[in-house]
């Protein structure tokens, strides 16, 4: 049995140290710290085996208990007390005089590591003293013998842990022991083999009755969440939770997530926390990652969160959860406490507006003016097609916006573009959701304008200021943001009045608040939807019918015309005021520009009449011809002005005049022309060689065509 016990411990001994390297970590955590217990108490059996010659055979064994302290501030060295006996029995009756038994007490220290939950490794250092007892070292005299000792020991140990509060020891070890007393007999090392049982003090980190509960925690009530806001509560806190720390020591790596089961995709971080000191408390804001889900939610629906708190102290892991109860509001609710928020109702992503925009885009284009501002062209067209579908203002009957403007408790409802478009009605807000949308889903940049009451749309002319003339002969009728004009629509008017009745009443509202600055207020959709993006589809066909294309194009010409009326109405009073040839020839640019061809000649004759010298409106009458196709006409009046000697005392508008000779050779297909006259004026003027280089594209593919219709574009001397 002995023998049996001796290869069973070398074994075990033996595999313990290929496991010596490894370290005391998985996976980030510090078994040693993890597994850590406050006081052990163990009872041990010892085989020995004498390395000395003793003066014969001897059967020796050891019963000892110990009692074991792990420092608090590094578990893996612990103190040790161990106290046992030592017998020596002798194998000859005739050697029962040397018989007895050793009692020692021992102090030391063990160093033990934790390599896995249910593997220890470690080394034990002790020293003592003993008393050794020979009860018949006298025989007859009815008394024994006594003699001290000093006792020191070196030993290896393996342990099997099976539950947290025991351990199976198996240890090999040398003790050395000197007689104190005229007995050296039994001095001398020892090889010992012991198996020991250790019952630990303490609770089982992993057992769920002992979970750490450190932390307090108190979450303040959830508001109602809005779908519209899907993309704010991500960034913005929507609630805080309070953390403190109930323990006598601290915690370290907090972390709190947040999870809604059904509309999110994982759980969202909120804080990741180094530490939290005894007592200390905290106030942790509560984002939500929101999935797309929240986009299709119709009605109020009650939902039940859930907020994790995850840390760790003294080594151990400890896990909180706390549920939030809250309402989702419909997927059109929205509160008024910002009035930014309509932002995430104006989606151009929606290809059902995009399909749209590109219709009205098509079903005008033969009545659209190149040379006049692209924006408002399209949204006088946009006008009138909404009208055309049907689209028309109606006040909600149950909460109107002018009643729910600036209140944060009241919940109003917004269409989105795409049902409005479907219903053909809306509110203010709706209508401005649905115009705005469409003109950004044609690339057009959109605005929204807010006054007591009421909100309206607005768009991007991309124009500079002080070309207002260029857009509207009343500067009062665009809105400067920055160095751009802007255009103001009044979009419940749709269906109703035209496009410039309704351009002037959105800049009438503007400018009667003009010395209330407070209680008028302009957003970029742009702006807007970085705090509040755009609200998930889920797309499907309108199946729209769009209506007659004739009502719409006849009423956007309508309007354009008398918009263009307006612009050539007063750069002709200019004109006509100043009496400069150069006030004439601008006139002549813009009706050009404008398609009146023969208004603009006359322009140009009158400015070329003041001043037999000024060669810019002889330039610009043949640029008329050419606008009007007439490539070969134009082409003569270029030439024959290109010999005019005051030509050569202008190299500016020589330059011009050779550009405008090689577009009508390009136009013609005379590629070879049109590359020596580019070059002609790139040698008065390098840039127009860089700004015109298509002309001498070669005359094939696509880069041809492209270049041919890029010549038709062209180049007016001012």
């Amino acid at each position: 049995m002995k023998n049996m016990l001796r290869t069973c411990i070398l074994v075990l001994t033996l595999s313990s140290t290929a496991l010596l390297g490894l370290s005391a970590q998985t996976d980030g955590l510090d078994l040693n710290e993890y597994y850590r217990f406050p006081l052990s108490l163990g009872l041990q059996y010892k085989a020995l085996t004498p390395l000395e010659t003793y003066r014969s055979g001897y059967d020796l064994f050891d019963l000892s208990a110990d009692f074991r302290l792990p420092l608090p501030s590094m578990p893996v060295i612990q103190a040790s007390v161990e106290g046992g006996m030592m017998q020596f029995s002798a194998r000859d009756s005739t050697d029962a005089r040397w018989e007895h038994r050793d009692m020692y007490g021992l102090l030391g220290a063990v160093w033990s590591t934790r390599l896995t939950k249910n593997y220890e490794v470690g080394v034990q250092l002790t020293g003592g003293a003993s008393v050794s007892t020979y009860p018949s070292f006298m025989p007859g005299s009815g008394s024994s013998y006594s003699q001290s000792n000093l006792i020191a020991e070196l030993g290896a140990m393996l342990q099997l842990i099976p539950s947290f509060n025991f351990a199976i020891e198996l240890s090999p070890s040398l003790r050395y022991s000197k007689a104190l007393g005229p007995l050296p007999d039994f001095d001398g090392l020892i090889f010992g083999l012991s198996v020991a049982g250790h019952i630990r003090l303490g609770e089982d980190p992993d057992a769920p009755k002992v979970a750490l509960r450190s932390l307090q925690l108190g979450v303040s009530p959830f508001p109602p969440i809005f779908p519209a806001m899907q993309n704010w509560y991500s960034k913005n806190p929507l609630a805080t939770v309070h953390l403190q720390n109930i323990e006598r020591f601290p915690l370290q790596d907090i972390e709190i997530t947040f999870y809604q089961n059904g509309f999110m995709d994982s759980p969202t971080l909120c804080a990741k926390l180094p530490s939290l000191a005894p007592g200390e408390s905290v106030d942790v804001g509560i984002v939500a990652a929101f999935n797309q889900e929240v986009f299709r939610n119709e009605g109020i629906t009650p939902l039940s969160g859930e907020l994790v708190v995850t840390y760790r102290g003294k080594g151990r892991s400890g896990e909180q959860k706390t549920s939030v109860s809250y309402d989702l509001q419909d997927k059109s609710a929205i509160t008024w406490d910002d009035d930014q928020k309509i932002a995430a109702f104006i989606t151009p992503a929606d290809s059902a507006l995009r399909n749209y925009a590109s219709y009205i885009r098509q079903v005008s284009k033969d009545k659209g003016i190149t040379g006049y501002n692209e924006a408002v062209q399209f949204a006088a067209q946009l006008f009138h097609a909404l009208a055309e579908l049907g689209i028309l203002y109606q006040v909600d009957p149950t909460q109107p916006f002018q009643a729910v403007s600036g209140n944060s408790q009241t919940i109003d409802s917004v269409n989105l573009p795409r049902d409005t478009m479907r219903r053909i009605t809306g509110d203010c807000d709706d209508l401005t959701a649905l115009y705005s949308a469409i003109m950004e889903s044609a690339g057009i940049a959109s605005a929204f304008i807010t006054v007591p009451g009421h909100i309206y749309a607005a768009f991007n002319t991309k124009t500079a200021p002080k070309d207002f003339a260029d857009i509207n002969a009343d500067r009062t009728m665009t809105i400067t943001v920055g160095d751009e004009l802007w255009i103001p629509v009044e979009i419940t008017m749709i269906g109703t009045a035209t496009f410039i009745e309704a351009w002037r009443k959105g800049a009438e509202q503007w400018n009667t608040l003009a010395d209330k600055p407070l209680e008028r207020h302009f957003f970029k959709t742009a702006d807007a939807q970085v705090l509040y993006k755009p609200m998930g589809l889920r797309e499907t066909d309108l199946g729209l019918q769009y209506g007659r294309k004739e009502p719409v194009v006849a009423n956007f010409a309508r309007d354009l015309n008398l918009v263009i009326d307006g612009i050539a109405e007063q750069a002709q009073a200019v004109a006509r005021l100043s009496g400069k040839k150069e006030d004439w020839n601008r006139l002549g640019i813009k009706l050009a520009r404008f398609g009146r061809h023969d208004k603009a000649i006359a322009a140009f004759k009158t400015a070329a009449g003041l001043d037999a010298a000024y060669t810019s409106p002889r330039i610009n009458t043949g640029n008329v011809l050419f606008l009007a196709g007439n490539y070969g006409r134009a082409l003569s009046e270029f030439q024959s002005l290109e010999k005019l000697p005051l030509l050569s005392k202008d190299s500016r508008n020589l330059a011009i005049l050779r550009v405008n000779i090689s577009k009508c050779f390009r136009a013609l297909g005379d590629v070879r022309n049109a590359t020596e006259y580019l070059s002609l004026a790139a040698n008065l003027d390098p840039s127009l060689g860089i700004k015109y280089a298509y002309l001498a594209a070669p005359d094939s593919g696509a880069k041809a065509s492209e270049a041919v219709d890029e010549s038709k574009n062209i180049t007016f001397a001012e």
